[in-house]
């Protein structure tokens, strides 16, 4: 069966606007954008699990028919944010980009709009998944309709089908929850309902009487404090019943093909997150189709382009490693960039270097990778050693500190560091991402190959040495030609926030004293700490053979629980105000201390 994915979309926005509220997420000229990045994240989700023929998002227009009906419809909710509305705008953005239709009907609200949807997708055999963080849906669930919601945490999605709808309400099923809502009413909605009643009664009466007519024609079964309350306000109950109704036969245009996803422009949504700064959704892009062409250039070996656009060369031979240095030497700067085994510069080993003195070249030279023609370290360490220790050569690297330690681990110490792009990015935008990769996609638009790619992750994560050499190549190379690129922007963005000063007398100063410190290291005093760990121990072995004394037993005082009983149980101490757990008062020093008598409390404790 084919399946068709709608998208509720204010709500979808309003739930992720909250959700990720702290976050603070906003772009380097101040746009904030976290609603939208929460809506990315679900659409993306939603896109890679269901894998949908079909999808459509619904948007709401102004007031509705309900407003009309019930002027208070609605009014006591808070005007939505100021920057609410902008993000939606840019939701929309993304929705047109991923070539997705957009719904919308005067006068009805989106529900209606995916209620009516639903409904006719279901006529023409097609199944239909509503996405959503408005609960209000599930009275749309069906044999051929579920709701996925958003749950406690945006990341957290579950499915409601029949089963899970009278799971979660105690055997309703969803066409009662909107008799439900007349007898209970929703205060986020003012909809009044039937003042008294709550969200039990409601169950009781409606699993007993299935409607709101079947409650009303068996008012006299009703218990006389309930009874008075429907009796007086039967009006209400029909009423607020007929507001959180969706309806399913709105006048909306729908033409399932039109919703068919076929028309995705992977250029259009880079744009977009690109202009967001959403690089690390990238990954989660269909890949696109990788065009480029391979230019020969003599002395080199070299490898097709990958998605940055660097031509790559390849330093395997003493004869391009000279033509390299004669390179660098006549360069008017010089970014360069390593390749390790660990993130950690002091236990890593150099698998290999790269080069960039003109954007879109750069030059890879491996020398510690598993297997594959390479030059030795101490080839490279002879030949490019004075040049990289050359202060009058100005050099650039993002991250300098990381590199410059596993340079100068390698006998090949760097001098004459002019810039330092991470450094500056964070000047500019301190906020912001400062990876290279996202900063790269945000500044130049370039999406780069992520890590991943090429050593995996989690338990099947291999090391750079053991990713063959061709295929390390290109990923380094665009590392040293994207920090080059980087450098003038960078400079500008200075200049705008007037730390350029800051940056050159003060930031890139202090970058080889960091090295220098980072390599040094402290002294520690090993006998010094070694008395203190006896010391201690000694200590704490005191004090829990005084606890064990005072309470009559030995006890694991590291155990929450066997504390616990050993306070509240053996020495009897009193709970009040002692938060509860599911095994018991929890124990902890301000239990102890508030609910002590001086003269029974441990001393010490």
């Amino acid at each position: 069966m084919s399946k068709l994915v709608l998208i509720d979309g204010h709500a979808l926005a309003y739930r992720a606007y909250f959700a990720l509220q702290q976050t603070g997420m906003a772009t380097r000229q101040g746009e904030p954008t976290h609603a939208v990045y929460g809506f990315c994240l679900m659409l993306l989700g939603v896109l890679e699990e269901e894998q949908p023929d079909y999808m459509a998002v619904a948007f709401d227009v102004g007031e509705t028919f309900r407003h009309q009906q019930y002027h208070a419809y609605k009014a006591t909710r808070e005007k939505a944010p100021e920057d609410l509305h902008a993000q939606v705008e840019r939701i929309k953005q993304v929705v047109q980009a991923f070539g997705v239709q957009i719904l919308t009907a005067e006068g009805y609200e989106a529900d209606d709009v995916l209620g009516t949807v639903a409904r006719q997708a279901g006529e023409q055999g097609v199944e239909t998944l509503i996405v959503t963080g408005d609960r209000d849906t599930f009275q749309l669930v069906s044999p051929s309709t579920k709701v996925l919601i958003s749950g406690r945490k945006f990341s957290d999605r579950e499915v409601y089908d029949p089963a899970r709808v009278a799971e979660r309400y105690d055997g309703l099923t969803p066409e009662q929850l909107v008799d439900m809502k007349g007898l209970m009413g929703d205060s986020s909605d003012n909809i009044p309902g039937v003042k008294g009643i709550g969200i039990k009664t409601a169950t009781k009466l409606l699993l007993k009487y299935d409607t709101l007519e079947g409650v009303y024609r068996h008012l006299e079964q009703v218990s006389g404090r309930y009874r008075s309350k429907l009796e007086e306000q039967r009006e209400s109950a029909f009423m607020s019943r007929e507001l959180g109704r969706i309806v399913t036969d709105v006048p909306v245009e729908f033409d399932l093909q039109a919703c068919r996803l076929s028309n995705y422009d992977r250029d259009a949504v880079s744009a977009v997150f690109q202009t967001l700064e959403f690089h690390s959704l990238m990954s989660r892009l269909p890949a696109a189709q990788d065009e480029g062409t391979v230019k020969q250039l003599s002395m080199f070996e070299q490898t097709a382009p990958e998605a940055p656009p660097t031509h790559t060369f390849i330093v395997r031979d003493d004869a391009a490693l000279s033509a390299l240095v004669q390179t660098l030497q006549g360069a008017a700067l010089i970014a360069f960039d390593t390749e390790t085994t660990s993130t950690d510069p002091m236990q890593a080993n150099l698998v290999g270097i790269s080069f960039a003195v003109e954007e879109g070249t750069g030059y890879y030279i491996p020398v510690g990778h598993a297997e594959g023609k390479q030059l030795s370290l101490m080839a490279v360490r002879e030949a490019l050693g004075p040049v990289l220790a050359d202060p009058e050569c100005p050099k650039v690297a993002h991250n300098a500190v990381y590199d410059m330690d596993v340079l100068a681990e390698a006998g090949m110490p760097v001098e004459g560091l002019s810039w330092d792009t991470l450094i500056a990015e964070w000047l500019t935008s301190p906020t912001g991402q400062h990876g290279l990769k996202a900063v790269a996609f945000s500044r130049l638009g370039v999406e780069m190959t992520p890590i991943t790619d090429l050593i995996g992750s989690g338990a099947r994560q291999t090391t750079m040495d053991r990713v063959p050499i061709a295929r390390v190549a290109p990923y380094a190379a665009a590392d040293a030609d994207m920090t080059l690129r980087l450098v003038p922007l960078g400079r500008q963005g200075l200049e705008r926030v007037e730390a350029l000063e800051l940056f050159k007398t003060v930031e890139i100063p202090l970058v080889p004293v960091i090295v220098a410190m980072e390599r040094r290291g402290i002294k520690l005093d090993k006998d010094t700490l070694a008395q203190m760990e006896e010391e201690l121990t000694a200590r704490l072995s005191k004090l829990e053979a005084q606890i064990a004394d005072y309470i009559g037993a030995s006890v694991n005082i590291n155990s929450p629980q066997q504390l616990s009983e050993a306070l509240f149980e053996g020495l009897a101490l009193p709970t009040e105000g002692v938060r509860k757990t599911k095994t018991g008062p929890k124990a902890s020093h301000t239990a102890v201390r508030d609910n002590c008598l001086p003269s029974t409390c441990p001393t010490g404790i």
